[in-house]
């Protein structure tokens, strides 16, 4: 309930400070810094303020810890056609937060471009005549905080973290705040056939899938987005590899080569690599895009953001610009250029 009134607040105080503020809101995003949880929701708001004719900013709903997850949608409201429904989601592990720069600063663009043709996205306005977008900057707040021992607003539970097991420093976790991998824990259906490199039984910093699908209640607030909406297609944003995971042997065939000119025309431009569709449930299973293809019989990739190090660490934050921003700036326009291009052949698919 605190932490619910805090971003209340939050919301207040920044309504008060840019109302009747005849300026456009400006690029937000501080490129070279750490993100943190604070300047990700002050960032949302004042995008939210800046933005109100085509930007609404709801809570899907708060963490294990209470912390708010913002849910943000981008819609033109003037068009009454029917519009298909995108969903792009960062942070679902906690040390990953290029993947919550890089969507927040795609908003940031895309926003600024609606409102004058010479900003990053010359087309803009096209996509919102037939796209409605969902977006969650952060899905996974508690773990955010503890990769970057910001205890603020979860004092409370610093007795229960460190009860969890560690691998590593605190900056290398990637679990939310009960030690659960939130993209191993979604209902696809293998759930309990999943294993791969998940070594832990009990909660840990990284390597525990939970004890059933749909635990971890960030995973399950994501979940119930995507059987309320039914995207056509979900992108969730991760950190590291410059790779696409994007088909598994037990859906691939559904989409009859949609998936593959997707993601084959995205690669390119981007400059990514298309991991082999994968063979194995308990290798591939129980992740975002995995519950999206499986239950929706929609497009779900899992895109990781940025060149491999050999190390668990995020690349320094100073980097982001170069690894991150430069190659894929555009990327979920190029999946959506190419899917309104397609999608006349392949429109019985999503009937």
């Amino acid at each position: 309930m605190q932490n619910r009134i805090r971003f209340q607040i939050l919301c207040f105080v920044l309504t008060i400070s840019h109302f009747g503020s005849a300026q456009a809101c400006k690029d937000l995003i501080e490129d070279s810094a750490v993100y943190k949880v604070s300047m990700i929701y002050e960032d949302v708001v004042q995008l939210m303020y800046g933005h109100e004719d085509v930007l609404s900013v709801q809570i899907l709903g708060f963490s294990e810890f209470g912390q708010a997850i913002p849910l943000l949608k981008l819609e033109n409201k003037d068009v009454q056609s029917t519009k298909k429904p995108i969903l792009l989601v960062a942070n679902l592990h906690a040390r990953e937060f290029y993947s919550s720069k890089f969507l927040m600063k795609f908003t940031n663009q895309f926003l600024l471009s609606l409102k004058n043709e010479r900003c990053l996205y010359k087309n803009a306005s096209k996509y919102l005549e037939e796209y409605i977008f969902y977006i969650v900057p952060l899905a996974n707040p508690d773990g955010l905080k503890i990769a970057q021992q910001d205890w603020k607003g979860i004092e409370g539970h610093r007795d229960e973290i460190s009860k969890i097991k560690r691998i590593g420093p605190y900056s290398d976790w990637k679990a939310n705040g009960k030690g659960i991998d939130l993209n191993n824990n979604f209902d696809d259906g293998n759930f309990h056939l999943k294993h791969g490199r998940l070594f832990e039984e009990k909660p840990a910093s990284q390597g525990h899938k939970g004890s059933f699908p749909g635990e971890a209640i960030e995973a399950k607030l994501i979940q119930n987005l995507v059987d309320s909406i039914h995207p056509l297609i979900t992108l969730s944003f991760h950190t590291k590899g410059d790779v696409l995971f994007w088909a598994d042997r037990g859906t691939h065939h559904k989409f009859k080569g949609l998936d593959t000119k997707l993601n084959k025309k995205v690669a390119t431009e981007c400059g990514l690599i298309m991991a082999r569709v994968s063979q194995k449930p308990k290798d591939y299973a129980a992740g975002l895009e995995n519950y999206v293809r499986a239950k929706t019989g929609t497009i779900g990739v899992c895109v990781e953001l940025s060149k491999p190090n050999n190390k668990e660490a995020q690349h320094p934050p100073s980097m982001f610009l170069e690894l991150v921003w430069k190659k894929c700036k555009n990327l979920p326009f190029i999946y959506l250029d190419e899917f309104s291009r397609l999608y006349p052949e392949y429109a019985d698919l999503f009937e």
